[in-house]
């Protein structure tokens, strides 16, 4: 676990990622994205489907669309990928995140509440919650459909604390890549990375107060504040 230098204090409540955070579903989008970039005779690379992570849909097909050139036919990759990923995820199903299941158990026992935050619209994250067996387990969602503007946007995180009926400063905030933890840190929440799959990238350590490997490593950080080992050059400016 690395961190800045700001101290866990006074935080009620916590607001959870889906894609890649509470839910695996960023195998699923590449293998989708591929796929159908290859049926259209496009290559896309795993770097760029890893930067793609976090955006929301509308971002991600400007974003092919731009790397693709202009001949390139987006609504029909848009077909192709859907169908492939609705075939993909009635295959193999959609995993919870190691740790998830425990550390909604954690708040559930202390009464805290908690949130999902998603880059998603509300119908396409019920499917993805409902294959993941998680449906049940949210009660609060605040979807993309719901706000004006997406991550990297603070506006899901503002709108999931106000649903909490809590200052952003006063909620914990868990992410898993650039786009959302710039979200949550320019909302004003406690802006947690949590992605051991990689180092963090410049833009995550500037917007993130702590970087922890996984989920479960969040129960100790709320109990007993941050003590780790390694701090970040500059802690993230959020106000």
């Amino acid at each position: 676990m690395t961190h800045s230098d700001s101290a866990i204090t006074g935080l009620r409540a916590a607001i959870l990622d889906m894609d890649g955070l509470a839910i695996d579903t960023e195998a699923t989008y590449v293998a989708a994205w591929r796929g159908a970039a290859n049926e259209l005779g496009i290559e896309l690379d795993e770097d760029f489907c890893q930067s793609l992570f976090g955006c929301h849909a509308e971002a991600v097909k400007q974003r092919i669309s731009d790397y693709a050139g202009p001949q390139f036919d987006i609504g029909r990759f848009e077909e192709i990928a859907t169908r492939i990923w609705h075939r993909h995820v009635e295959a193999h199903g959609i995993a919870p995140m190691p740790g998830l299941e425990n550390l909604l158990r954690f708040f559930r026992e202390r009464n805290l509440p908690y949130a999902l935050a998603t880059n998603s619209e509300a119908r396409f994250a019920g499917i993805c919650l409902e294959r993941s067996g998680m449906a049940n387990l949210f009660p609060l969602i605040v979807t993309r459909d719901q706000v004006a503007q997406g991550k990297p946007a603070p506006d899901l995180y503002l709108e999931a604390a106000r649903r909490l009926g809590l200052a952003p400063g006063q909620c914990l905030a868990l992410e898993d890549s650039e786009a959302g933890i710039e979200s949550a840190a320019l909302a004003g929440t406690f802006a947690v990375l949590v992605n051991g799959r990689r180092p963090a990238s410049s833009r995550e350590r500037r917007f993130a107060r702590l970087h922890l490997a996984s989920l479960n490593e969040v129960p100790a950080l709320w109990n007993q504040g941050t003590s780790a080992d390694k701090a970040y050059p500059k802690a993230a400016t959020l106000i």
